[in-house]
């Protein structure tokens, strides 16, 4: 306990810039006060003041403390410090040294040394492919300490598993020293502590990088007192890994430095479901930055932290094929009360979705982010799709959002107070640069983006276009589970036949649909769009009713001509919301586009009715409310216009009793829809109850089990649009007929379970692309795409 106090100590003294960063190495010696040691490929030869060392061959043991200078060529030596022996310092001066049994530098159980890299000097120790012992080129055993520095160069090569591998309770120290690190496995690990305070360290590892990770799956002796902690506080690391750039699972902590990080191949690696995790930074416990230089590229997350994520310092540029920044809690970026628009500077140049958390909560900092799904996204696989702990809070800083689903996007509340906003999204109905399904509360800051209006708040606004109503949560339902994941128990057997009051609907009768040359007709297209959420004609958005797309100019001007705001599309926008400081209650304001009004509308104060527009569209250009000013839709769900591509199909499962409303006003077509929500809409298409069992899903997973339809493997997490065509397949019996996807810039991202399944939902008519050249086959099926492929899935039926 007293040697990991000191060390913690220690660490934060020189984070604090309490002590030279050589406090800790003992790097000064000299070969008067030292043992000198020659490492030949047949013998160890020593001389010098101190007697503290044994030789066995090519194998020296240090039994004493002092100063021990190695030098020499060794293809099979070693260099071991006793168990319990402290206050050693182990110079490496021009010394080559592999062991091809076990590791060539050790540091047995409570000992503790300094290995310092001397002046000039270039160093490596290695193992072999073939050891016996497949833990590490240097070894530091349980309890152990070992601090490396010198201002020469060392490279370890860890051929059989490890580089440099700390155990239970071990703490590894590196400070001032260029150190290379190739490993088969992991690069630089320890279970207990690893700080990292300055040197130039290049890691190549084919699993983590950077690792502390207590061993608690050890039958015999599991860890279960080491810390799993990384604290880095300077130096400049370039990390290529194939698993994980810097894992912990403790605490994950950057105060300084210069990263580097590249991850399995980078964020245009495709990954599968069974993927290893291959993070840029990835905590088990909480994730702080509070400086530092960041550059990330990685497949898997690039900021990933199990519980929190804090970002109040550092520049960051991160593009990874996951999410930018990911907390399973709480995501916190800037510092409470602070003014500054430019700390931390966060850059996400590419990711599914750029900032996720359970609560996203933005205080200060310079934000860019660009998604092909969500910007930020307040949600959690662990809570479901429905919280109160969800939020998305915004008090400061700059953020600027593109988005290729919903900009803001939050499964409860976003609160507004300050800073500035500029959101783009898609412009689809089901997706929008803005999209809740709480309240949001808009009360300081700027805001300009498009979507669903502010439902509360002090602070005026303007809206001009076509607005998603407000609000549409996602309420009570069946057995108290959140809408019971927005779908109806079966009905009794005595329903109509047409299944409006409880029946389910005729499952297709496959035989009947198959051609002579075993392929499907393709089943008729309902009408209003297509089955990806896309408008036909394969467009990506809906056409703007104000005519704005990419390049377009917009400008908010007040009644005296005065220009408020001024931003380019990123594409096709419906609408138009802004507020600011200046904007007042009453007040008219007109919106132009490309210099030409396209609107006026009055600022007013968010309200939870927003259904009554407020707004003058220009002459032809067409998305005008009905008389009574609101749109007509589907039932009453105050979410389905009945001219949105999926009215069709919401009317479809809602009548044949496969899905509800999430309340008893909305559909929420946007929100995600889980692999156990499909497995118990599928089970139920079949004609199985699906009431009872310890959870909801219970009996929807053991059918699609028991039918070789789903593993029932992840019931809670967001369903794909690939996994979605799977199913389907599977429940089809798995019909020949595969479609030619070459058209597809993305075909070779399906993932090889799931090819024949998309094949044949796209040559059925089932799937189609989610913009003319992409068929996103990971991005998350949404409630009203699963509608639609649903009703077109049924229709195969003659």
């Amino acid at each position: 306990m007293k040697k990991k106090l000191l060390a913690a100590l220690l660490a934060s003294a020189l984070a604090a810039g309490m002590l030279p960063t050589s406090a800790c190495a003992a790097s000064d010696y000299t070969t008067a006060n030292a043992m000198l040691v020659t490492l030949t490929d047949s013998s160890a030869t020593a001389k010098g003041k101190y007697s503290g060392c044994e030789i066995d061959g090519t194998d020296v043991s240090i039994t004493a403390a002092g100063t021990y200078v190695f030098s020499g060529d060794c293809d099979n030596g070693s260099i071991t410090v006793k168990k319990g022996v402290t206050g050693v310092t182990i110079v490496l001066n021009g010394l080559t040294l592999t062991n091809d049994d076990s590791a060539a530098i050790t540091l047995n159980k409570t000992a503790e040394a300094s290995l310092i890299a001397a002046a000039g000097t270039t160093n490596t120790v290695a193992d072999t492919e073939g050891s016996n012992d497949e833990n590490a080129a240097v070894k530091v055993k349980s309890g152990a300490s070992l601090s490396i520095s010198g201002t020469g160069t060392l490279t370890v090569d860890g051929n059989a598993k490890n580089g440099i591998k700390g155990a239970a309770d071990a703490v590894i120290t590196v400070a001032e020293v260029k150190l290379n690190i190739n490993a088969a496995d992991d690069g630089l690990s320890c279970d207990d502590e690893l700080n990292i305070t300055g040197g130039t360290l290049s890691i190549t590892a084919g699993g983590d990088a950077v690792k502390a990770s207590p061993d608690t799956n050890d039958t015999e002796n599991p860890d279960t007192t080491s810390l799993g902690n990384v604290t880095i506080s300077g130096g400049t690391l370039t990390l290529n890994a194939t698993g994980d750039g810097i894992q912990a699972d403790g605490d994950l902590t950057i105060s300084g430095g210069t990263f580097h990080v590249k991850t399995n191949g980078g964020h245009t690696t495709a990954l599968t479901d069974d993927s290893a995790s291959c993070k840029g930074f990835k905590a088990g416990g909480a994730l702080t930055v509070t400086g530092g230089t960041l550059t990330v590229d990685s497949a898997d997350d690039a900021l990933h932290a199990n519980t929190d994520v804090t970002i109040s310092g550092g520049t960051l540029t991160l593009a990874t094929g996951d999410d930018g920044v990911h907390a399973d809690n709480d995501l916190v970026i800037g510092t409470k009360g602070a003014s500054s628009t430019s700390t931390p500077r966060i850059n996400i140049t590419a990711s599914y979705e750029g900032l996720e958390g359970t609560t996203v909560t933005v205080y200060s900092g310079d934000i860019d982010v660009v998604a092909s799904d969500d910007g930020v996204n307040a949600a959690s696989s662990t809570l479901g799709e429905r919280s109160d702990k969800y939020a998305i809070n915004i008090a400061g800083g700059d953020l600027y959002i593109d988005a290729g689903s919903d900009g803001l996007d939050s499964n409860n509340d976003i609160s507004m107070t300050g800073g500035k906003v500029e959101v783009y999204g898609a412009d689809a109905m089901m997706d929008a640069a803005i999209d809740y399904d709480g309240t949001f509360t808009l009360s300081g800051g700027t805001l300009f983006g498009a979507g669903m209006e502010p439902s509360a708040g002090t602070q005026a606004y303007i809206a001009v276009g076509e607005t998603s109503p407000s609000g549409g949560g996602m309420g009570g339902g069946p057995n108290g589970h959140g809408g019971g994941q927005g779908m109806t128990p079966p009905g009794d057997a005595n329903g109509s036949a047409d299944g409006t009051n409880g029946n389910r609907p005729t499952p297709p009768n496959f035989s009947g649909n198959t051609s002579t040359d075993g392929t499907f007709t393709p089943p008729t297209k309902p009408s209003g769009g297509k089955a990806d959420g896309k408008q036909s004609g394969n467009l990506s958005n809906r056409e703007s009713a104000l005519g704005i797309k990419e390049g377009s100019v917009i400008t908010v001007q007040d009644s005296s001509g005065k220009t408020l705001c001024t931003a380019t599309a990123l594409g096709s926008m419906s609408s138009v919301i802004f507020s600011s400081p200046d904007i007042r209650e009453g007040e008219t304001y007109t919106v132009l586009v490309d210099g030409t009004s396209v609107g006026t509308a009055e600022a007013k104060l968010g309200t939870t009715d927003s259904s009554s527009s407020m707004s003058t569209f220009k002459p032809g250009q067409g998305g005008q409310p009905n008389q009574n000013g609101s749109q007509a839709t589907v039932g009453s769900f105050k979410d389905v216009p009945q001219n949105s591509w999926f009215a069709s199909a919401v009317q479809y499962v809602t009548s044949n009793s496969l899905m509800n409303g999430t309340s008893t006003t909305a559909f929420s077509p946007s929100a995600t829809m889980s692999r156990g929500m499909l497995m118990t809409v599928l089970a139920r298409y079949a004609g199985e109850s699906t009431e009872g069992g310890t959870v909801w899903y219970e009996k929807g997973m053991n059918w699609a089990k028991n039918k070789g339809i789903s593993d029932g493997s992840a019931p809670n997490r967001n369903i794909t649009r690939e996994q979605l065509a799977a199913m389907l397949y599977r429940y089809a019996g798995e019909p020949d007929g595969a479609a030619d996807l070459s058209a597809y810039t993305d075909a070779g991202s399906v993932s090889a379970y799931a090819e024949k399944a998309v094949q044949w939902c796209v040559k059925n008519g089932i799937l189609t692309g989610k913009t003319s050249s992409t068929l996103a086959p990971k991005a998350t099926a949404t409630r009203a795409e699963c509608a639609a492929m649903l009703q077109r899935f049924a229709s195969l039926t003659k």
